[in-house]
């Protein structure tokens, strides 16, 4: 206390000057109708600008509360719109046994040659390891791992994955794998020669597995060519989704596949 005492005792001066120029500062600003003006538009121009940012803050997390609400809208409407463009008996088939589930993706690598993608959604959203991914564009992946609160996602861009798909045109089975070419681009596999393919036809999934519902896009016929020695086409297709810019992507559960899965391992 002593120490404090003889700090302001030493500067008294300083101190009377700092006392004295703050009422010079008030009675210029209160008593003077040009000051006082000028003092508080630019009051109100700080706090404004603090109010702006503040206010901008929350709209962005409100932003995030809004895109996750519309993602499930969406998985919602995907669904509807898949039912009223199918016969009954049809969606019956492909679709009833499928529940959408909307995440947010929070890590995406798409430049090695084994690429994974992380989403907000693990076992406490009742995902489980095996689950297709897809955007609105087109197939993404297959779930490989859970947490409580987050998945990895083997993407296409993965050689080890492949996946079961048709020729639109021909409904002629094949399958998809990745080349490392790039984020656009992938092979397609085992479509016979005798088979009638074009450039722009389009890819989608089978059915034929308990992962993927049948006519989910997977992309287009880029190049195809077929030599004489091989029984199939040697063929590569544009991928559908843009796996640069993924940003919400649902997963598909079908609610028959433990079945599924438990009946073709007795084979």
């Amino acid at each position: 206390m002593q120490t404090l005492f003889a700090f302001l005792f030493r500067n008294r001066v300083f101190g009377v000057f700092i006392f004295l120029e703050a009422i010079c500062i008030w009675l210029l600003f209160f008593y003077n109708n040009q000051y006082n003006s000028y003092f508080f538009n630019s009051s109100n121009a700080i706090i404004g600008t603090v109010y702006e940012k503040a206010n901008n803050s929350k709209s962005y997390f409100r932003l995030l509360e809004v895109n996750q609400s519309l993602a499930e809208e969406n998985a919602s409407l995907r669904m509807e719109l898949a039912r009223r463009n199918m016969d009954p008996l049809l969606y019956d088939t492909l679709y009833r046994n499928f529940i959408v589930i909307p995440s947010r993706v929070v890590n995406n690598e798409f430049r090695g040659y084994e690429n994974y993608l992380t989403i907000d959604k693990g076992s406490l959203s009742d995902i489980s390891p095996g689950m297709g991914v897809i955007t609105k564009n087109g197939v993404v992946g297959i779930i490989k791992s859970v947490s409580e609160h987050y998945s990895t996602i083997t993407s296409v861009l993965n050689q080890k994955v492949m996946i079961s798909a048709l020729l639109k045109n021909s409904n002629t089975l094949c399958t998809v794998q990745w080349n490392s070419e790039g984020p656009l681009i992938a092979d397609i596999k085992y479509i016979p020669r005798h088979i009638p393919i074009r450039i722009g036809e389009a890819i989608t999934t089978s059915g034929f597995s308990a992962i993927f519902p049948k006519d989910i896009a997977i992309g287009k016929l880029l190049s195809f060519e077929l030599s004489d020695e091989l029984p199939f086409y040697r063929a590569k297709i544009q991928l559908s989704a843009d796996f640069s810019s993924l940003d919400y992507v649902y997963i598909i559960k079908n609610e028959m596949k433990q079945e599924l899965d438990s009946l073709q391992s007795l084979l």
